[in-house]
């Protein structure tokens, strides 16, 4: 219900923009993005291996690649709107105690798991745009397009890292649709809170390899906070004034 609800969102703003004779012009944005979550094991997990345990979910920082190119579309200089078409990297840090008979019953892992997807934003937007100073809030849906997970036998990083990765894998659901709001500020800085409205992790995903079996999950949510700057395509490029024609 959360996915259809938010596709018929994307539909009204697609029709909105080609219905509307307003104000239009992209805007250009990168993220970096600080993202942590929750991840939590099943009771049945827990019955099985009384020793495991999620110890923490650490701040997972990343820059690089994101990169989403808005349209906006502004009905005056206080309300308006944006869809875009965006990629990012997304993802969780895990450190958690397992089971691992074969080295030494119950030994701490560090697990890195993360996705690029492809993502449509839309947003409404309430504010002063001749100041580039408003508000907005809205929803994204994103589709997973290459998984990459990496762990470590300690909390720290140390020892040998095992590596994998997978396009358009199975590891995590195969829509993330997300809430978010946020603020621009004069000059072209923002402020964005998203958090993911389904699971990240697919936990009906079994794996030979203990770590990578994400059947042990009862939930894996997640959430982050991210700066950008972001600035008018439109006039950089060809001069055109875009939001700052409100004079």
């Amino acid at each position: 219900m959360k996915q259809i609800s938010l596709a018929i969102l994307m539909l009204l703003a697609v029709g909105t923009l080609k219905a509307v004779s307003q104000n239009i012009y992209p805007i250009t944005s990168g993220e970096m993005i600080f993202s942590t979550g929750t991840t939590e094991f099943t009771d049945a997990y827990l019955a099985q291996n009384p020793g495991a345990s999620v110890s923490e979910n650490p701040l997972r920082f990343t820059m690089a690649f994101h990169f989403t190119q808005y349209w906006h579309v502004d009905f005056g200089n206080s309300v308006g709107m944006f869809v875009g078409l965006g990629v990012k990297n997304v993802g969780m840090i895990s450190d958690e105690v397992l089971y691992n008979g074969a080295i030494s019953d119950y030994q701490n892992y560090k697990i890195i798991r993360r996705v690029y997807t492809g993502g449509i934003p839309i947003a409404l937007k309430l504010g002063s745009f001749k100041n580039n100073l408003y508000v907005y809030g809205g929803g994204e849906v994103e589709f997973p397009i290459h998984y990459k997970e990496k762990y470590w036998p300690s909390h720290d990083r140390d020892g040998s890292k095992t590596k994998t990765s997978e396009w358009f894998g199975s590891q995590t659901e195969s829509i993330l649709p997300s809430v978010m709001a946020g603020f621009q500020f004069p000059g072209g800085f923002n402020l964005k809170l998203k958090y993911y409205l389904n699971d990240f992790l697919n936990n009906s995903y079994k794996d030979n390899n203990f770590v990578s079996d994400l059947s042990r999950y009862k939930n894996s949510q997640l959430w982050y906070v991210s700066l950008s700057w972001q600035f008018n395509t439109a006039y950089a490029l060809s001069g055109d004034k875009g939001a700052s024609a409100y004079k």
